[in-house]
């Protein structure tokens, strides 16, 4: 049996790219970016002591455009083993460690 398709896509905060990751289509990305305990777990972090996300801010998804798809990538590679999904940071996040740094493109940061 072959693995199950999966594409890269990316979650916007009131437009903002943050996020890169897989999803099988647009329709199963739109869950993800749905789920209440993402949310919860989003409107917890901070970048540059701001949150990040707003208890009613829009979250979106979109494919990802080539750069977040090789940002998220690198993350994939730098990432250590685990059967959880991998999310990649597209935005700098106040106590994540750095997995990946594309020279020319923001950071990536794992969650």
């Amino acid at each position: 049996m072959s693995p199950p398709v999966s594409f890269v896509f990316t979650l916007e905060i009131d437009g903002r790219p943050t996020l890169a990751f897989e999803a099988s289509d647009l329709t199963a990305a739109s869950e993800i970016c749905a789920d209440p305990d993402l949310r919860l777990d989003l409107i917890a972090l901070t970048s540059n002591g701001l949150p990040i996300c707003a208890l009613e801010a829009s979250l979106t998804s979109r494919p990802a455009t080539a750069e977040e798809f090789a940002s998220f990538q690198r993350a994939v590679e730098l990432a250590p083993p685990s059967l959880q999904p991998t999310m990649a940071f597209l935005i700098k996040v106040d106590g994540v460690t750095v997995v990946a740094i594309d020279t020319g493109s923001s950071p990536s940061f794992g969650a």
